[in-house]
């Protein structure tokens, strides 16, 4: 007989024997975190898709319509698709240096994953397929950058030894993502890109790459044998100084995007402001290094991440207008 003690938890973690719903639930939390993807798709595709407006539409409201969703739920595909390669291809190290996450102790397995990928995957080709052939196009390059990223350019033992070049060549893909924006905003191929885009899309690229660093910097004492961190490759404090040093490079190129477009100068003190602010956690960690303020430096990136993206879409939306079309 079950006493009210022995009865189990309604929070215990979820097994193979769990749910469905259940299961793929914890995967999603620990792996793929909708609220917080949800939010980086918002800012990231909103300023993107409002700057490919600007610059081919000069004058005219930026807006939303229904490329605007189809195109969302396609960059979420995409980032799934990459965590999904990601998943299948660092298994193995996984499995030994992080043997608790849910895809580990096989309540998720890759079969299953795989699956979800290959939905994820045929999704973005009719999405973009049903958009317009410039946006299937973008869809059909950023997938095979991303089929090279998962075979690691064919050059994997390479790449291991060479870190920094490891995370700079994956990240060449968000300037790719920011293509496919473009082309779910106007209809036009990738080439037809303007130069200006292109200069805004390595914006992008910079602060992905400054988040990458900053989520791998350890304290001295949570580093692990085998396991790479850019305070292994450039010190304790040097990887610090990476961070600042891209944070620096990506506030100017979008400060010099915003000249182009003659901004207000609200969009300048807000960009020193997000610099500022995001020092905080630079000092945080240089004078009092442990555990809780190395993973202060991701936070802080994550937050720029977002927080950067939303100025230019707001700077724009507030002074040209935003219409919504074709959502209903």
């Amino acid at each position: 007989m079950t006493t009210v003690d022995e009865k189990p938890s309604v929070h215990a973690e979820p097994t193979r024997e769990s749910r469905r719903a259940l299961r793929w639930k914890a995967y999603f939390d620990e792996r793929f975190p909708l609220l917080r993807y949800g939010i980086l798709i918002v800012s990231f595709y909103s300023s993107n898709q409002f700057l490919a407006h600007a610059l081919t539409n000069p004058g005219e409201p930026m807006q939303y319509d229904l490329g605007s969703l189809m195109g969302s739920v396609t960059l979420l595909c995409l980032f799934f698709h990459l965590r999904v390669f990601d998943d299948h291809k660092d298994y193995t190290d996984d499995s030994r240096y992080y043997p608790k996450r849910v895809l580990q102790k096989g309540v998720v397995t890759l079969h299953e994953l795989k699956i979800m990928g290959g939905i994820a995957i045929a999704t973005e080709f009719l999405l973009g397929a049903l958009w317009s052939t410039a946006s299937l196009m973008s869809v059909l390059f950023t997938f095979c950058f991303s089929l090279l990223m998962f075979k690691e350019c064919f050059a994997k033992d390479w790449l291991k030894r060479h870190f920094l070049i490891y995370a700079f060549t994956h990240m060449l893909i968000m300037p790719l993502f920011a293509i496919v924006i473009f082309s779910f905003a106007t209809r036009r191929y990738p080439w037809e890109a303007p130069g200006w885009f292109w200069l805004y899309s390595f914006v992008g690229f910079f602060v992905a790459f400054n988040w990458e660093v900053s989520r791998k910097i350890r304290a001295p004492e949570e580093e692990m044998d085998g396991v790479n961190s850019y305070t292994k490759s450039f010190g304790t404090y040097g990887a610090a100084y990476l961070v600042l040093l891209i944070r620096v490079i990506d506030t100017g190129l979008v400060a010099l995007v915003g000249y182009h477009l003659r901004v207000s100068p609200w969009f300048y003190i807000a960009l020193v402001t997000l610099f500022a602010v995001c020092m905080i956690g630079f000092f945080q960690y240089r004078f009092r290094t442990t555990p809780k303020t190395a993973r202060r430096m991701e936070t802080y990136a994550g937050m720029y991440i977002v927080a950067f993206d939303l100025t230019l879409a707001i700077e724009l939306g507030w002074t040209y207008g935003i219409h919504f079309t074709g959502l209903v």
